[in-house]
């Protein structure tokens, strides 16, 4: 989706007074819009990192339609800096106040249809196969310092019909466990649970 065409949401979402609603409201509203007009569009954006470093790591990238999981190459191991919350371009555009393209002129160029034919893609989950997806805090990853105590990194289990696939979602790219853990039980269209 370009700008233009996510402008277009935009004035719906004008037109039909529902800017003041509910932003939670307005995100389901993007998606309902999304689906109706034929686009598929990142929603929430995680890295996973199953070794450190340069080790073996992934990004997990929930559409308005499923799914994607990539391995990261080593470029993007050590450049990708990660999403607000977790949260895609257009849907972080749709919470701030200042809705202006300069603001979301490079994440937009992310595609749906280039992450598929990526070379790297490891796999495609849909939706209607996923039994739920849970988020675990990482209460054994506290690493203690003169700062005072934090936990490095979160887990996330999903669970689909034939598989289950297990990740480890560090902090530092991923944001606090609430507000990843938040949108995504907020807007994504699966069963999500919680353990703290």
């Amino acid at each position: 989706m370009e700008f233009d065409d996510f402008k277009k949401f935009l004035d719906f979402l004008n037109h039909n007074k529902k800017d003041n609603e509910n932003i939670v409201d307005n995100l389901l509203y993007f998606i309902e819009w999304c689906n109706d007009n034929n686009y598929e569009e990142l929603l929430v954006r995680l890295n996973s990192e199953k070794q450190g470093g340069l080790g073996y790591n992934s990004i997990i990238d929930f559409t308005t339609r499923r799914i994607i999981i990539t391995r990261k190459t080593i470029i993007k191991s050590i450049f990708e800096i990660g999403f607000v919350a977790g949260l895609g371009p257009f849907p972080y555009m749709i919470l701030s106040k200042k809705k202006q393209q300069s603001k979301i002129k490079d994440s937009a160029k992310l595609q749906i249809e280039k992450i598929l034919h990526d070379q790297n893609l490891e796999c495609i989950i849909n939706y209607n196969d996923i039994l739920k997806i849970i988020i675990k805090k990482g209460s054994n990853s506290v690493v203690r310092n003169m700062f005072g105590s934090f936990i490095t990194k979160n887990y996330m289990t999903i669970f689909t019909k034939n598989n289950r696939y297990e990740y480890t979602l560090p902090i530092k790219k991923n944001g606090e466990f609430n507000k990843m853990s938040y949108w995504m039980k907020s807007i994504l269209p699966v069963e999500i649970s919680l353990i703290e």
